[in-house]
């Protein structure tokens, strides 16, 4: 789960507690991504915390409010307002995470493209997985990041990303997660330069994992390195016992769909204009898989 780190970025994002009768709320408060997300939260009155939670948007100027919920919860959360967008598989230790929103904005409720990301969609699904890896490249490396490749990381996502609702063009943020909760990999090509990465951001208490932050340089794009980097991810996922994997891709971006779909990946439903990535809000897709034969948790995912 990520935080922003001790970052000034050009717009700063908030953490936070949000407390009331009956429940406590961690929330990041994103001016970038204009929302407020429950990072975690108990709660005997998920009412009176969607109530909070939609108070608070308000206060910040922000129009979507956004939480990973416990089943038992939907139908409090749903009678408060929130509209159900997704599941997630597995998400809290085998059991399923509800998202819901709360849009404070026509305009935010609003999807700009439902037909494009309908096409790609059944374009994708029309055929079946294949999860067959072409070789890498001659002269190509895959590897574990380490602490030394974080500024070479940060300046492959400068070059990807016009936005990104986290900080991940800066090397001090990179460094923050690898040392705690994220394990990324990279490739690098015949001349020793970082061409693609991505990264698995890891909940070991709930054993899950968000497959993530996919960039690959546009030159270097057709050439199947998203899917090695997720199926080296998988393996890493694997090793630490982490078996409930799930990502939130761009709904219009049909390569990273394809590359979910070919690895078995589910897809359980869109986040409607859930952040702001590549310059402009963007829906996102759920996807969901559960590794089979996964071994128990390490104390640790990241060495």
């Amino acid at each position: 789960m990520r935080a922003t780190a001790a970052r000034d970025r050009v717009v700063r994002d908030v953490e936070e507690r949000v407390t009331g009768d009956g429940f406590i709320a961690d929330v990041l408060v994103s001016a970038l991504n204009a929302r407020v997300e429950v990072q975690t939260y108990s709660a005997d009155n998920p009412a009176a915390m969607a109530s909070a939670l939609e108070k608070r948007a308000a206060k910040a100027g922000v129009d979507k409010v956004f939480v990973k919920a416990r089943e038992s919860h939907r139908e409090a959360l749903e009678d408060a307002g929130m509209s159900t967008e997704a599941e997630i598989e597995g998400y809290f230790d085998g059991r399923p995470a509800v998202v819901l929103s709360r849009f404070l904005s026509e305009e935010r409720r609003r999807q700009s493209a439902v037909q494009e990301q309908e096409e790609i969609l059944t374009a994708i699904c029309r055929g079946a997985p294949d999860p067959s890896l072409e070789p890498l490249p001659k002269g190509y490396l895959l590897v574990r990041a380490r602490p030394r490749d974080a500024v070479d990381l940060a300046e492959l996502y400068r070059k990807v990303f016009r936005s990104y609702p986290f900080p991940i063009d800066d090397p001090a943020y990179i460094l923050s997660t690898m040392h705690t909760n994220v394990v990324y990999r990279i490739v690098r090509d015949s001349r020793g330069a970082l061409v693609a990465a991505a990264s698995a951001d890891v909940d070991a208490g709930y054993r899950n994992a968000e497959m993530t932050d996919f960039a690959t340089l546009p030159e270097q794009r057709g050439t199947g390195l998203a899917q090695h980097l997720l199926a080296a991810l998988e393996d890493d996922m694997e090793d630490l016992g982490i078996p409930n994997l799930y990502t939130i891709a761009r709904a219009r971006s049909a390569g990273m769909n394809r590359v979910f779909h070919n690895r078995g990946y589910s897809r359980t439903g869109t986040l409607v204009n859930n952040c702001h990535i590549a310059g402009r809000f963007e829906d996102m897709h759920v996807w969901c898989k559960r590794l089979p034969g996964c071994g128990e948790a390490t104390d640790s995912p990241i060495e």
